[in-house]
């Protein structure tokens, strides 16, 4: 199991949250994922993405 962080707006240059997520949503599908995340928020903010990979044998 593994946690990830979503690094926080600092400027206009770096990605949103929700832009961030949405990548790492986008290459699960890719590489066809197996397994399960789990999104944290506080205060409206997201503060952990726990995800969980299961494999087939």
């Amino acid at each position: 199991m593994a946690a990830m962080t979503v690094q926080k707006k600092e400027n206009n240059n770096n990605k949103s949250q929700m832009e961030q997520l949405n990548e790492m949503l986008k290459e699960m599908f890719q590489t066809n994922f197996y397994g399960s995340v789990e999104v944290k928020f506080e205060a409206g903010r997201v503060t952990i993405i726990r995800k969980t990979e299961s494999v087939k044998l």
